[in-house]
Parts: structure tokens; C-alpha cells; sequence
């Protein structure tokens, strides 16, 4: 029975839409053309070279406009044919291979100061290296390896760019709608911190809600470069100007979503017992089903219903309000959550105008655009290149250090790959490569995955070679491995070493040695995993309980400049500057830096409890400050009461001066100002305005002491 039309018409579209569906696509027929096709064309001798030249060139696709993939397809085919020819020419000659070999892939990390474009090619250029190993001194023609390689560069890029233009949205729509998924995780974990419930938790919650953060500023760099690249390429078309203004929407959705009005334990105190903090809860929880709902009608290019659920939620929370002022008139907790209420209606409210964007295509692009522009990190100019090299040329540079390792890690391999019972050796460097990471703990984790992922897929592979004889059932299970290899690289690498593995089996068994490599291949695999050990352990170890004080000061220095971009347009009035953008993502990507090393510390070596449970609750008061910040620039607005701005000045100059000048904080003088806005709330008429922002000076205020004993204590325990 054969599906309705418009059902088909349906599952077709979703398909469409889905960009890990497309990209599997994409490499099934790219594996498919570079296996099955060259068997059936009885060209046998080109489907290794020209399958790990596909490989290779997959591994350096970057999302970039049409004019940029063919100028990187030219510079890739370069690249392979040069690299691959020269490692050909120096085989016979092994202190010269080794020297190439280890200088040139220091080198080609070091390009990756350049950018993540340059990165990527530098990367899947090593990579290639490692690959022409496999089949030095096997061919009559030194030029015959270099050609396929760049035969299966040019069928990788092929296929790219037909699917890229079938499709050249979908990166920037896929990177837009995981933007909201992860807004809409970062609002679920919000909530639960309005559960009376959590009340001994809040600590916990606070943390697993900056790690949260981290993951939405990802998705945002992410998906500025997807969008930076099209507008580069001519004045944007209607659709690119929507994904813009989605975009922006999107960060003033998390700048409100991120914001911080209150201490957790005070609300749990003065209103478990009302249904207050659950509507709260509720309706927080309903925003996060909109940004669900809102990133799934960006995949699928749908247009944006707001659920009347959501609106009659928010008027019932209002009248619960409301009716709470009336029962207790003298209570003033109350305004916290009228903050929280405020934030609510102002998101709803953007909600509400989701489908209005569409229509407001041309309005202030040039902003727009500038604001976008500032985020560049292309090179411009020779200048502009030297800088960006320069400062990686120092073993201050985590690039450095991780360029010297590989150079390290090359060398010893290749050493080794020349003793006899290293038949295969290149599967060394090929291990190494893998695992050594440019973090300790992103080494140690690939470690234990690449040796459980290939050990696995040595052990499967047997009975895989046993049960399918056929070259043609082999070619198969290649296409099959090596596009599950690609879906999974980036979500579960120890099961993508184990497709990796089953699949580089299968090819080499073309060569007739399938079996002849398994147990090098664990062998190799086991000394690969050594070599990196060593080299993180021993060449600059990067452990980052000996980077806390300066990832400390970055992400306080951050922070703090992105209070003198608020406090500005309080004084000045409001705008979305250049500067003030730069500010905000710089403060949350700094806040992401200092989440991502104070999270891996558990995992060094001889970790000091003692330290680690600071350094977690250094993250929570640090990133709290940055909420409290937050939600002071969402509500920006010119403040014209003197005394007010005078305080929201004084908070300014004294976090500036303990934070950045490390002058000793004076409680006393802390005291006063407390009690000082303590005053003006109770014996002035404010507007809420002028509420809001003193409250989130006090804030504030409230929890710099901490703060301030935390960063001692983390710094005093520092090893140097």
C-alpha cells in the first residue's frame, strides 16, 4: 500500500531538511563512486588511493559560500599532490623523511592560528601524510599515489558542491536551530531551579546551568561563521536576511534567558508554599518548548505558531501575582519575581513577533551586518596573517605546545615504524595523530576511546572478513562502516574508531592482507596511545590546574568589560553597538573557557579534591556574576537619577578595582552601599526600572566577597 501523496511530499521535505541525513548522503555516494564504482570500472588499483583522498578531503570540509569551496578544492588538490609527491621523493632517505615528516605537521598545526578554515585543511593535510605511507614503494610511478589522491579530492568536492547547492542553507539552518535547542536546555535547567524541591541543591543546579551556557555560546560561533561567510558573498537575499535576524533574536533571547535577578535559596524561603515559583517553573518550561519548537520550524522552513498554551500560562501567572500583592502588601521579596515576570513578557513578546522578522528584511541590515562583521576572523591582509602567527610562536601558545608534541609524536613513530616488528608502523602515527589532543584531558579521553574502538573493531573485523569472501560485500560493508565512521565521529568516538577500524580492515584486504594486519594493527595501536601519553605528560604538560589563575583573570577581565559596556548605555542611552556585542560574546566565551577547564580538572593526574570542589564553586559565584550582568543588559536603559547612577558607577569602580587591580575588598564600605540601597527601596518611590538595577547591584555586591575567597583560595592552591 503505497503512501499518500502528500504524506511522501512530507517525509521528502523532512528529509531534506535534516543536515546529518544529507551529509550521510553525501559521503555514502562519495564512498560508493571511490569503492563500487571503480570496482565495476575494473580500475582496482585506484579505489585505496583515491577512497583515503576522499577521506582525507571530508576531513577538511569546512561550511563556506560556493566561491570560497573552490578556491579551498584548488588548495586542497595542491596541497595532496605536493605533500604526497615530496614524502615520496624523501622515502629513501629516512633521517630527511623523519625531519619532513615531524617540521611539516608542526607546521601545518601551526597554520591553524589562521582560523578554523585553515585548521581543518592543516589537519586532514596531516592526515593525507600518514596515508601516503600506506602505499610508499608500492607503485612504479612516483606520481601515481599524488594523482589519485587528488582524484579522490576532486570526487569529494564534486559530490560537496552539487549537495551544497541542492541545499546552501541548510548549514546556517541546522546551526540556527541547534542555537534555540540549546536555549530551550538552558531553560529547562533554569527551571529547575524554581523547584522548592531543590532547595539543598541550588549550587549544583547553578553549575550544571553554566555548563549549559557554554554549549549555547558554542552553537552561536558556530553559526556566526555559517552566516558570516554569506553575507560576504554579496548584499543578502531575503532568506539570509532572516537567518540574521534570527540570530539576533536568538542572543537577546539568551541574554534574557541567561539573566539573574535573585538568590535561588531566598525564593525557595518566602514562596514554597504559594503556587508563585511553580507557575514560574511552568512557564519557563513552556518557553523552552517554544525555542524546541522554533528550531524545528527553522529545519523545516515552517512558519512559527506561538502556543496560546504559553500566553493564557503567563496571564494566569500574572493574576497569581497580583493577587499575592494584594494578600501581602507589605512583603517586598515580591519584586524579584516581578523582575523574573518582566523577563517573561519581554521573551513571550518576541515570541509573539517571531513571523514579523520576515518582513523587516532590509531594516537596519547595515547594522546588522556590522554587528556580524565584528565577530570576522578571516585574514586581511599579510599584516593581518603575521599577527595571527605571531602570537602563536611561543610556548605561552596552547597551538605551540601541541605543535611540538606532534613533531615529537611523528618522529618517535616513524622510529619505531623501522624496527622490524613494526610491520605496519604507520598505523603509529596514525594512533597518535588521533589521540594526541592539545588538552590533557581531551588526550585522556580519546586514549581509553581509540583502544577500546579499535581493539572492538579488530575483534569484529575477523568474523567479518570470515562470513563475506566477496569483494563486492566487502566494498559494501566499506560504504556502510566509513558513513557510520562520519555520523559518529563527532558524537561517539570510541564507536567511530571501531567503524574507522573495520573499515581500513576491509580496504586493505583489497590488498590482500586483511588478516595480516590485525594483530600489528592492535600492537601498533597499543605503542600510538603510548607515544601520545608520553608526549601530553612530558612536552608542556597543559593541565589546567596550572592555567586557574589565568583562565581566571580572562574570564574576569571579560566579565568586567562587558560591565563597562552596560553601564555605558545606562548613562548614554541604549543601542546594539559593535562594542557592546563584542563585550557580550567575549564575557561568555571566556565563561565558557573557564567552565571547560574547571570541568575536566577531576580528570588529571593526582587531582586535589580540595581544589576541585573550589574551583566548582568558583563557576557557580563567577557565573552568577555574569547572570547579574546579564540581566542588567537586557533591561538597559538611560538612568537619569543621579543617586542611582552613582551607585550603579561605584559597583562598577570597585569590581574593576578588586577583580582586575586585586585592591583588597573593604566589607565595611561594601556594607554601607547595601544598606545604603536597602534605604532608597523602602523609603523611595522608584520606578522598576530603577528597581531592577538596584537590586542586581546588590547582587552584586552580595556575592563578591565570595568570590573574592574563592579566587584566592584556588590561586594560593595553584601549582606552579
Amino acid at each position: 500500500m503505497s503512501l499518500p501523496v502528500n504524506t511522501r511530499l512530507s517525509w521528502f521535505q523532512q528529509f531534506q531538511s535534516s543536515a546529518i541525513v544529507m551529509y550521510c548522503l553525501q559521503i555514502c555516494i562519495v564512498l560508493s563512486g571511490s569503492t563500487l564504482g571503480l570496482y565495476f570500472l575494473g580500475q582496482n588499483q585506484l579505489i585505496v588511493p583515491v577512497t583515503l583522498g576522499a577521506i582525507a578531503t571530508a576531513l577538511t570540509d569546512f561550511d563556506d559560500r560556493l566561491s570560497i569551496r573552490l578556491r579551498n578544492l584548488a588548495f586542497v588538490c595542491l596541497l595532496f599532490f605536493c605533500v604526497s609527491s615530496i614524502l615520496d621523493f624523501l622515502y629513501p632517505y629516512k633521517l630527511l623523511f623523519i625531519l619532513y615528516l615531524s617540521l611539516s605537521s608542526a607546521g601545518f598545526i601551526l597554520l591553524g592560528a589562521l582560523g578554523q578554515r585553515y585548521a581543518t585543511i592543516s589537519f586532514g593535510t596531516i592526515l593525507l601524510s600518514i596515508y601516503t605511507m600506506f602505499g610508499l614503494g608500492e607503485y612504479q610511478d612516483w606520481y601515481f599515489q599524488p594523482t589519485c589522491y587528488v582524484l579522490g579530492v576532486l570526487w569529494y568536492g564534486l559530490i560537496a558542491i552539487v549537495f551544497y547547492l541542492i541545499k546552501p542553507s541548510l548549514p546556517v539552518q541546522d546551526n540556527l536551530s541547534r542555537c534555540f535547542s540549546q536555549i530551550a536546555a538552558l531553560l529547562d535547567a533554569k527551571a529547575r531551579l524554581f523547584d522548592p524541591d531543590n532547595v539543598e541543591n541550588v549550587e549544583g543546579l547553578l553549575y550544571q546551568l553554566s555548563l549549559k551556557n557554554s554549549e549555547v555560546v558554542q552553537s552561536f560561533n558556530t553559526t556566526k561563521a555559517s552566516l558570516l561567510t554569506r553575507l560576504k558573498a554579496s548584499r543578502a537575499n531575503k532568506n539570509t536576511m532572516y537567518w540574521l535576524n534570527l540570530y539576533f533574536l536568538a542572543q537577546d533571547i539568551h541574554e534574557q534567558a541567561s539573566a539573574n535577578y535573585l538568590h535561588y535559596e531566598q525564593i525557595h524561603q518566602n514562596f514554597s508554599r504559594t503556587d508563585l515559583i511553580f507557575r514560574f517553573q511552568k512557564n519557563i518550561r513552556l518557553q523552552a518548548q517554544a525555542c524546541q519548537q522554533l528550531a524545528r520550524c527553522i529545519l523545516h522552513q515552517q512558519p512559527f505558531q506561538p502556543n496560546p498554551v504559553a500566553a493564557q500560562a503567563l496571564n494566569n501567572l500574572h493574576d497569581s501575582m497580583q493577587e499575592w500583592i494584594r494578600d501581602n502588601p507589605q512583603n517586598i521579596e515580591v519584586k524579584n519575581l516581578q523582575l523574573i515576570l518582566s523577563n517573561l513578557d519581554s521573551v513571550q513578546e518576541r515570541f509573539n513577533h517571531i513571523n514579523d522578522l520576515d518582513r523587516q528584511q532590509q531594516q537596519h541590515y547595515q547594522q546588522h551586518v556590522d554587528n556580524l562583521n565584528l565577530l570576522d576572523d578571516d585574514i586581511h591582509g599579510v599584516h593581518d596573517l603575521w599577527l595571527k602567527l605571531k602570537q602563536h610562536l611561543t610556548p605561552e601558545s596552547a597551538l605551540f605546545r601541541h605543535a611540538v608534541r606532534i613533531a615529537f609524536v611523528f618522529a618517535l613513530g616513524y622510529a619505531i615504524s623501522l624496527l622490524p616488528f613494526a610491520k605496519n608502523g604507520y598505523w603509529i602515527l596514525l594512533t597518535s595523530l588521533f589521540v594526541c589532543q592539545m588538552r590533557y584531558f581531551a588526550t585522556k579521553s580519546r586514549l581509553k576511546m581509540r583502544t577500546l574502538g579499535t581493539l572492538l573493531g579488530v575483534l569484529l573485523g575477523i568474523p567479518v572478513l570470515y562470513f563475506v569472501p566477496s569483494v563486492e560485500g566487502q566494498l559494501l560493508l566499506t560504504i556502510i562502516f566509513g558513513v557510520c565512521f562520519f555520523y559518529l565521529s563527532a558524537k561517539k568516538y570510541a564507536m567511530a574508531t571501531l567503524m574507522a577500524t573495520l573499515m581500513v580492515l576491509l580496504i586493505f584486504n583489497l590488498k590482500g592482507a586483511g588478516y595480516a594486519v590485525i594483530l600489528p594493527r592492535i600492537i601498533d595501536t597499543l605503542i600510538g596511545c603510548l607515544i601520545a601519553w608520553i608526549a601530553v605528560n612530558t612536552i608542556w604538560p597543559d593541565w589546567n590546574f596550572r592555567n586557574i589563575s589565568k583562565t581566571i583573570e580572562k574570564s574576569s577581565d571579560a566579565t568586567l568589560n562587558y560591565f563597562d559596556a552596560v553601564v555605558e548605555q545606562y548613562v548614554q542611552g541604549k543601542t546594539n553597538s559593535i562594542a557592546y556585542r563584542r563585550a557580550r560574546r567575549a564575557a561568555h566565551n571566556a565563561q565558557t573557557e573557564l567552565a571547560s577547564m574547571i570541568s575536566s580538572l577531576s580528570t588529571e593526574p593526582e587531582p586535589d579534591q580540595n581544589l576541585i570542589h573550589h574551583a566548582f564553586r568558583y563557576l557557580v559565584y563567577s557565573h552568577s556574576q555574569l547572570s547579574y550582568i546579564s540581566a542588567l543588559g537586557s533591561h538597559r536603559e538611560q538612568v537619569l537619577d543621579a543617586q542611582v547612577l552613582e551607585l550603579l558607577q561605584w559597583c562598577q569602580q570597585t569590581l574593576d578595582e578588586v577583580l582586575r587591580q586585586h585592591i583588597p575588598l573593604d566589607m565595611t564600605h561594601i556594607q554601607q552601599k547595601l544598606f545604603e540601597i536597602q534605604t532608597i527601596n523602602t523609603e523611595e518611590i522608584l520606578s522598576n526600572h530603577l528597581q531592577l538595577v538596584l537590586k542586581q547591584i546588590s547582587l552584586l555586591l552580595e556575592t563578591l566577597p565570595e568570590l573574592i575567597r574563592l579566587r584566592t583560595q584556588l590561586i594560593h592552591a595553584e601549582i606552579k
